[in-house]
């Protein structure tokens, strides 16, 4: 790829809506007691492209918030790409907005920024980012040169930053601090100088192929036990909605299940989409659904259910579609400390895509 191809994927790949949802998550789920090197506080990434010809021809504008502070761009800078003949490299000339704080800034919206003039800005050439490509990887790492992003401080004197990041197709990730220089000190780091690993929010045509059977399913319910013996028959009613919210994707679905003369089950699950895949939970699972790889368009999906209580059976289930998405199949199993349990099949028929 010669450096003008890789200018453009740098770009596509640097623009869009970005969060760390997973990283958090995980980040509690793993149970580690709270210190600031392994806090992970939710973040978002919005990262646009300008029509601001008197800056630059690849011009982007990005703006970070924290939940802590939603109402400030913790992060605010234009980014002005070109290829540097001399490096053979793609640099990121960043631009500083003149005036008012480096960080945690009122937000500013893109179609004010691209106005701008060139004196709204200041230039600091040694905090620009050269970015290499790492094809075996399919990524790209981009960073400043060692020791050359200097600057003063108020209060701490002359201060070095130091930055680093990676573009993947459907992740950004990166890390920052900066040292005094005076004798080497942290002056300050995001989230202890570790990555910061932010997934792309899902756009439409991004979305997982379980999004597309939503509306109302009719089906036959039939579980059998390890053995393959049938214990009971029943009917499902299932409904599955996906809707925008604040900008993210949701997804809802709703369970009507039970013998006959019987009162009927209902569960409800809630999650939202991105990087891929559903994330949902319910009162007893907690798990995600991903198209099943290998063919375009899907062939169906792959759900894995982890339960809250270790007493409930993991659940590993397959959904098939036919061509035309009115009908359905599903198949569960049931597994228990390694070992199969039950299994479930499910036989369904769209009412409404509604």
């Amino acid at each position: 790829m010669d450096n003008a191809a890789q200018l453009e994927t740098i770009a596509a790949r640097w623009q869009g809506s970005f969060h760390n949802r997973r990283q958090v998550a995980a980040n509690v789920a793993r149970g580690g007691p709270a210190a600031p090197e392994l806090t992970r506080e939710l973040r978002t990434l919005e990262v646009e492209r300008l029509q601001a010809p008197q800056l630059g021809v690849v011009v982007l504008y990005f703006q970070e918030f924290r939940a802590r502070a939603p109402q400030l761009a913790h992060r605010q800078r234009v980014v002005v790409l070109r290829q540097d003949p001399d490096r053979g490299a793609v640099r990121a000339e960043q631009l500083f907005f003149r005036g008012g704080p480096t960080y945690d800034r009122p937000p500013l919206a893109a179609s004010l920024v691209q106005e701008l003039g060139p004196e709204a800005f200041d230039r600091h050439p040694g905090c620009d980012l050269f970015f290499e490509a790492e094809p075996a990887l399919d990524r790209f790492r981009a960073r400043m040169d060692p020791g050359a992003c200097r600057y003063r401080h108020p209060q701490d004197g002359e201060v070095c930053a130091e930055f680093e990041m990676l573009l993947h197709p459907d992740q950004l990730w990166y890390r920052d601090r900066s040292l005094r220089l005076a004798d080497g000190s942290v002056r300050g780091e995001v989230d202890g100088f570790s990555w910061l690993l932010f997934d792309r929010a899902a756009g439409a045509a991004e979305l997982p192929a379980l999004v597309g059977q939503q509306g109302v399913w009719r089906g036959s319910f039939r579980r059998y036990d390890a053995g393959g013996g049938l214990l009971d028959t029943f009917p499902s009613l299932v409904t599955i909605r996906v809707f925008q919210e604040a900008g993210h994707w949701r997804y809802h679905q709703t369970n009507l299940l039970g013998p006959e003369n019987a009162p009927l089950r209902r569960i409800e699950a809630r999650g939202e989409i991105h990087s891929g895949r559903v994330w949902f939970a319910s009162e007893r699972y907690r798990g995600w659904a991903m198209d099943l790889p290998g063919e375009q368009p899907a062939a169906g999906s792959l759900l894995v259910m982890h339960p809250h209580d270790p007493a409930d059976p993991e659940v590993h289930e397959i959904i098939s579609c036919s061509p035309d998405g009115r009908r359905r199949w599903r198949v569960a199993q049931m597994l228990k400390e390694g070992c199969l349990v039950g299994r479930t099949a499910i036989d369904e028929e769209r009412l409404t895509g509604d």
